[in-house]
């Protein structure tokens, strides 16, 4: 449960690097046809809230899908495009603040420090190429991608307003695996929000913000002066990208290695005593929950859409 969203499943970090240079995708405006799959008919726990979007198997196979008809449609347009490789790196049990308590993970991995600290998967190609055009042909490549906003349609989220263009390469990709992609950019932003949403609720509740003070307190007894266990992890993450920028070494980075455990070692004990980890499981049943059921048709819908697809391209 990291305390930040998740990236979009059908969406490499190239792909969001694409996205964030101009437009959006999206769609038109029908029902789903037919009845739901069977697995799609039974409703989403709030344990299962996390399974929602399948496993990594089938949402590479649903992205590789998407990027050949991408590939094909710009192709069609006249436009190179390279389709990306899927790139997916599911959050560390010792990321997770609800293990923050488990001392022998901490003496084992630390805080996952280094593992965060690694450099992001490689650029977007297409992204790459369509900056290297003049202006007006820059303008012509990212129409015929993500395509124009005089095509936008907006839908609203519980949170905000998400938005697609229907005309470019990557919304008829989606449009040809399901179908009505008004309805499925909702769904999906819906579910690829949850664990965010989840982790936004539990750290706004007054119970975890009052375990940070006698946390701060155990930590400074030890000898750790930090502020909250964030800090405490994200200056080991920073000094892992120092560390790797300034070439330090095996020796450098067994050392750094050797104080990230001591520290985390250190947090999960005072943890323990606070009882910060337990507060943080108890509200992210409560919270899974409430959700599952707040928004089940949202998450039911995603998962027709989504076995659809599936049978489409298996």
């Amino acid at each position: 449960m990291p305390r930040r969203s998740p990236p979009r499943p059908a969406l490499s970090a190239g792909r969001a690097t694409a996205l964030a240079l101009a437009l959006a995708l999206v769609t038109s405006c029908t029902a789903p046809e037919g009845g739901p799959p069977p697995a799609a008919r039974r409703a989403v726990t709030g344990s299962q809230l996390a399974q929602v979007q399948g496993d990594a198997a089938e949402q590479k196979l649903l992205f590789d899908a998407e990027e050949r008809m991408i590939a094909t449609c710009m192709r069609e347009r006249g436009r190179p495009y390279r389709p990306l490789a899927w790139h997916s790196r599911s959050p560390l049990p010792e990321e997770d603040p609800r293990n923050g308590d488990d001392v022998a993970l901490r003496r084992r991995a630390g805080y996952g420090a280094a593992a965060a600290a690694a450099p992001p998967p490689p650029a977007d190609p297409n992204g790459d190429h369509m900056r290297s055009l003049p202006r007006e042909q820059r303008a012509r490549y990212g129409q015929a991608l993500l395509g124009t906003a005089a095509h936008r349609i907006d839908v609203e989220l519980p949170d905000g307003v998400a938005f697609l263009n229907a005309d470019g390469c990557i919304a008829r990709a989606e449009r040809r695996l399901y179908g009505d992609l008004a309805t499925w950019l909702k769904a999906q932003m819906v579910v690829v929000n949850l664990e965010g949403e989840v982790s936004r609720r539990i750290f706004a509740d007054k119970r975890v913000g009052r375990t940070v003070g006698p946390w701060r307190a155990c930590m400074k007894a030890a000898g750790h002066a930090y502020s909250d266990p964030e800090a405490a992890r994200a200056e080991f993450v920073e000094a892992y990208r120092a560390s790797a920028e300034r070439g330090a070494g095996r020796d450098g980075t067994a050392r750094l290695r050797r104080r990230e455990v001591r520290v985390a070692v250190a947090d999960a004990l005072c943890d323990r005593r606070v009882g910060r980890s337990r507060v943080i499981r108890l509200l992210d049943r409560k919270h899974r929950g409430e959700l599952a059921r707040e928004r089940g048709q949202d998450i039911g819908t995603y998962r027709v859409l989504r076995e659809r697809a599936l049978a489409r391209v298996e």
